[in-house]
């Protein structure tokens, strides 16, 4: 049974083969065989576009610094030589600072100078205390150092006086030992200047806006390098006068006023016999 079972299978497979072959030939044979397409060479490159150079950079501008506050124009009443007039009693040094033109460069540097100035400022006392000759010893260069010493270029308060950090520098040069040094030391009742040579007692302040100062001084500051130190240049104290007379005016005075006493008592004697003589004939 199972042999006829497997033959049976085996005819239906060999029909079905016999059917299928003619029909897949006929088909084969009817459709036409295309032909093979032809590859199209290649389109030739196009050469590549130049490159266009590249645009420039636009550079920002950097942001400008805010510009620094005007400086208030100085009034004309507020140069120093003004100052000094309108205060009176420096008579000498106005003709100094305008001989040396010190003055003027004071002035020109408060217009650029932000740190201020401190000018120290002695009287015509001051000057007057000074040997004979002295200022007149000293060369047209000279004389503009002794005035630019008297010039700081800070402003300094009063206040700061008490922690301001010595040697002071000068207009005038370095504060060295034999140079322009220059010391300010403050007392419960005084300040004091210190040069070397001499020492100053600050009387007053003359002016004061913030950026200048003028303090009015009762010596004038003397520098170590331009004169010695230990030696003195103050005027000598003028002689006492006193109302005892010399030897020869005490002895003519003792004689006139001998004559006056032998004068008075011969009168008195002459005016008792008159009486005398008169009265006899009464």
């Amino acid at each position: 049974m199972e042999l006829i079972k497997h033959l049976a299978v085996l005819s239906m497979v060999v029909v079905c083969f016999a059917w299928v072959l003619p029909q897949a030939s006929s088909a084969t044979a009817a459709a036409p065989v295309s032909p093979p397409k032809t590859i199209s060479p290649p389109k030739p490159l196009s050469p590549p576009k130049p490159l266009s150079p590249p645009a420039p950079l636009v550079t920002l501008p950097s942001p400008s610094p805010a510009p620094a506050p005007a400086k208030p124009k100085r009034k004309p009443d507020a140069s120093l030589l003004n100052i000094l007039k309108k205060a009176g009693n420096f008579a000498v040094l106005v003709k100094l600072l305008r001989d040396t033109h010190v003055g003027e460069e004071v002035d020109s540097q408060l217009e650029d100078n932000n740190d201020g100035i401190t000018f120290f400022a002695p009287t015509d006392s001051a000057f007057s205390e000074l040997k004979a000759g002295t200022l007149n010893s000293l060369t047209s260069e000279r004389q503009v150092e002794l005035m630019l010493y008297h010039v700081v270029p800070a402003y300094l308060p009063q206040s700061q006086f008490q922690t301001v950090s010595n040697p002071l520098i000068t207009k005038a040069g370095g504060a060295g030992v034999g140079e322009f040094p220059l010391n300010v030391t403050m007392y419960p009742d005084k300040v004091v200047v210190s040069t070397g040579v001499n020492n100053a007692i600050i009387e007053k302040t003359l002016f004061s806006d913030g950026r200048l100062v003028v303090y009015q001084v009762d010596k004038v500051l003397l520098p170590l390098n331009l004169f010695a130190q230990g030696k003195s240049y103050a005027q000598a104290p003028a002689a006492e006068t006193t109302d005892k007379p010399d030897g020869a005016t005490a002895t003519a005075l003792a004689s006139s006023a001998e004559r006056k006493c032998f004068s008075g008592e011969l009168g008195s004697a002459l005016v008792g016999v008159a009486a005398l003589v008169f009265s006899s004939y009464l």
